[in-house]
């Protein structure tokens, strides 16, 4: 009773952004690189909307992420499995004064598939489809621990596999489960 309680604070929180949310991370330290290439501001072309990267640490960044002109922060990890590269996204704690609301608020991680293609100083980012995972679930063309949250439509999955497991999905079916790239480009 009490994780289904806490999944769906993740789901209330999450899901509604249309992101497919995980309780694990992607990444183990292993898996962990650093590229400089990524720290900066970039915008696809024509938008307002930015992602800031900045250094955090040895192997990690910190992203803000404007939408609309309104900031959200991350803690990001890029991860290398072979020759594929995500991005691990970890939301900070929200600025809210409200410690009670705070405590019924739970981070989940989310995965984008990225591409640093360092000639043309462009990134490239692809976030996991939820329609596609719901259907491969759906017809037991996946199977990976997940929890469902909803009914119907309003149905969402959060993803609480261990991170091997998200690893092996990731590797496995990154061609079919990443949408379409975004494009990126370095503001000067």
């Amino acid at each position: 009773m009490r994780v289904a309680k806490m999944l769906v604070a993740v789901g209330i929180v999450v899901l509604v952004l249309g992101c497919v949310p995980s309780l694990h991370p992607l990444y183990t330290e292993k898996d962990v690189t650093f590229d400089p290439t990524l720290v900066g501001v970039w915008s696809e072309k024509d938008k307002t909307d930015t992602w800031t990267f900045k250094k955090s640490g040895d192997n990690a960044y910190e992203l803000i992420m404007t939408e609309d002109g309104v900031p959200g922060k991350f803690e990001v990890h890029l991860v290398r499995l072979g020759e594929l590269l995500f991005l691990d996204l970890y939301p900070e704690d929200p600025d809210i004064d409200n410690s009670f609301y705070k405590a019924h608020l739970i981070p989940a991680h989310t995965f984008l598939g990225i591409q640093i293609d360092k000639e043309k100083d462009v990134v490239r980012l692809a976030m996991m489809k939820p329609d596609w995972l719901e259907e491969a679930i759906d017809s037991k063309k996946v199977t990976i621990t997940h929890e469902r949250l909803g009914e119907g439509d309003e149905s969402r999955i959060i993803l609480t596999a261990s991170t091997k497991a998200l690893q092996e999905f990731v590797v496995k079916h990154a061609a079919e489960a990443f949408g379409e790239l975004a494009e990126l480009h370095r503001r000067k």
